[in-house]
């Protein structure tokens, strides 16, 4: 996996969680550290991990990565909007480095809006 994406690979990857996510349903959201989280999400056939590292990188992981023992205040947010929503939408925003995923729809429409950086400065 690499460590940065650039608009290219973000393009082919959103195809690629557009065809494995849409449709699952949020169970949890989980916090590794201070930048870094999980997205439990299912289907009653299936199951997926959202690994997002702020700023870094967004992909699926099957590996079982340790959580934090008290979520964080974002965590719990997330959470507490996101939990039991369906995953409607991925898409990124012009040719900017920027995902929107959004949960829901119509009024009751969640957006995680995501950007990811060229090289930390």
């Amino acid at each position: 996996m690499k460590g940065r994406f650039g608009t290219i690979d973000i393009r082919a990857l959103l195809a690629e969680l557009r065809r494995s996510l849409l449709g699952m349903r949020v169970s949890n959201v989980y916090d590794v550290d201070n930048k870094t989280y999980l997205i439990r999400l299912q289907k009653p056939d299936c199951k997926a991990t959202l690994l997002v590292e702020s700023g870094i990188r967004i992909h699926t992981t099957e590996f079982e990565w340790p959580k934090n023992m008290m979520p964080s205040s974002f965590a719990m947010k997330c959470r507490k909007h996101l939990k039991t929503r369906r995953l409607v939408s991925v898409k990124q925003l012009g040719i900017d480095r920027i995902v929107d995923f959004q949960f829901g729809s119509n009024e009751a429409a969640y957006h995680l809006i995501i950007e990811l950086y060229d090289r930390v400065s």
